[in-house]
């Protein structure tokens, strides 16, 4: 009996968590918002983390830290700018030289 009851338990928590990314997506569909996928963060330049965004204009956009997001959104224009001139270049860059990008001190929060 106590194994059924654990087992129902341990069940219901898996269940809960592999749901989530789930209905999460489903509500994202349904809102309309549209996931831009860019790889360098607009404020610094850097490789977004996967897990700090900002929304603007029904477009989400990947961050490095959740620190870039009210600088973003002060000067979402420039940054959208900064971000697809980096992209470009990241592009020209790997086409031409096929090289791994190096990574940055992440300092530019210090300014």
């Amino acid at each position: 009996m106590k194994k059924s009851v654990v087992l129902a338990l341990l069940l219901v928590c898996v269940m809960s968590v592999v749901a989530q990314p789930v209905f999460a997506a489903e509500e994202k569909a349904q809102s309309g918002i549209v996931d831009v996928g860019n790889k360098l963060c607009p404020i610094s330049g850097e490789p977004v983390s996967g897990t700090s965004f900002v929304e603007y204009q029904g477009k989400r956009y990947g961050l490095c830290c959740s620190g870039c997001d009210k600088m973003f959104l002060a000067e979402p224009e420039k940054y959208l700018a900064k971000m697809n001139a980096q992209e470009a270049a990241l592009v020209q860059k790997s086409v031409s030289t096929q090289e791994p990008m190096r990574e940055t001190e992440h300092s530019h929060h210090e300014m």
